[in-house]
């Protein structure tokens, strides 16, 4: 007999995270409440993690501050060779399409981002972006997952929340939402009697019927959206092939499959993708030059292919890591893990332009960069001025709000 345990064992494989408390949180409760009044929009948020903390330092580059060149004897990127920004800094040279979108007023570069006290292990400082918070004591859900909670019921059961990654990131876990995993919902669609005995177990508890309430009716409407989100995307692909070219890397595959799904208005509100390969200990300019390639002309590609289906419009794209490197590169011509960095906030709906300011390279912390941007206030801009969210509930204190999204005409 199929029960709970069997459930609980089955979403370890990572198919979704669902919590069996026995209600929402307070902050739940008043998040939902809050969302009432939101404004309702179609808006997309696609996130983009460089996992392995990604260096700033040599991504937008302060070409103009003799530090720079000092602290970098082997790694120093050429002036004559950047995409300039401005007349103090500009982007790796392998970053030209990003350069192309900051001229159309489609990115933005926001600097010197990070939290109080950083964190260099790589476990927690991704716990603080995925949670947005520095608290000991660490949330149970992420920062998209309340925001799922709070808002998810007024749009498509199952879908409001995707990721592209092969596991459900600490970012879209959430207490009442299923966010499915599309490599997992793919598997599933096509489930039978030769499927894995999770997805057996799964489907013949997403078929039986029983009492209206309880803990068990409440884990069945979970995965019947679970198998209703797979057949919508199945159907989803059949319809919206593209011909847009990418690149054939890892992460132009999860862009191209995320266009696809927003194409096909299934109403899908926020989905979560990931490039690795950041942690960039040794020998880090030839492997960190390819990663910078292939972020800029995978996004650049995404971007065409969204105004190729006329939808460029309604999606925002924020591309974050979880910490920068240090300022001075290491004795192995690598960099180790640091402190503040930059993000990226992409698409036509974005306020061009460099953000803050960039830290100064003579007053550093501990021989990092010191943030002057704390991550927040990026998080409640996107919440609030673009998926029309209450930014405070869902992130629990005010944080200011920056100049990101364009103002509607």
């Amino acid at each position: 007999m199929f029960n709970r345990r069997d459930f609980l064992r089955s979403t370890a494989a990572g198919m979704s995270f669902v919590s069996l408390s026995g209600g929402m949180s307070g902050l739940l409760a008043r998040a939902a409440e809050a969302s009432a009044e939101a404004d309702r929009n179609d808006h997309v948020l696609l996130v983009v993690e460089l996992a392995g903390g990604n260096d700033g330092l040599n991504t937008l580059v302060p070409f103009e501050n003799p530090l720079y060149y000092k602290n970098r004897p082997t790694l120093t990127l050429a002036k004559e060779d950047l995409v300039k920004l401005s007349d103090q800094a500009g982007l790796h040279p392998r970053m030209a399409p990003l350069g192309e979108l900051f001229s159309d007023g489609k990115l933005a570069v926001v600097q010197g981002v990070g939290y109080p006290e950083p964190d260099r292990s790589h476990f927690r400082s991704q716990e603080i972006w995925h949670t947005a918070s520095t608290d000991k004591r660490v949330p149970a859900t992420g920062w998209l997952g309340r925001w799922l909670d709070a808002t998810a019921p007024a749009y498509s059961e199952g879908l409001a929340g995707l990721t592209m990654t092969s596991t459900l990131p600490q970012a879209l876990r959430a207490e009442r939402v299923v966010a499915p995993v599309v490599s997992q919902l793919e598997s599933l669609s096509g489930a039978g009697d030769d499927a894995s005995p999770q997805a057996r177990l799964l489907r013949r508890l997403s078929t039986v019927d029983g009492a209206s309430e309880g803990p068990v009716p409440f884990i069945r409407q979970q995965v019947r959206a679970v198998y209703r989100a797979a057949a919508r995307l199945k159907e989803a692909a059949s319809k919206n092939e593209t011909n847009a070219e990418y690149p054939d890397v890892a992460l132009a595959h999860q862009l191209r499959q995320a266009a696809q799904i927003i194409a096909a208005d299934l109403g899908v509100r926020v989905l979560c993708t990931s490039q690795d390969g950041y942690d960039t200990h040794a020998g880090q300019a030839g492997t960190h030059a390819e990663l910078l390639s292939e972020l800029a002309n995978s996004l650049a590609a995404f971007q065409r292919d969204l105004a190729a289906r006329d939808i460029s419009d309604k999606v925002v794209v924020l591309v974050f890591s979880e910490f920068g490197r240090r300022v001075d590169e290491n004795a192995s011509q690598g960099t180790d893990h640091g402190a503040a960095s930059i993000l990226f906030v992409v698409g036509s709906p974005v306020c061009g332009g460099l953000i803050g300011e960039y830290p100064s390279l003579e007053q550093l912390g501990d021989g990092d960069l010191i943030f002057n941007t704390d991550f927040r206030s990026v998080y409640a801009t996107l919440l609030a001025d673009w998926l029309g969210a209450p930014a405070k509930v869902v992130l629990g204190s005010e944080f200011p709000r920056l100049a990101l999204i364009q103002k509607p005409a």
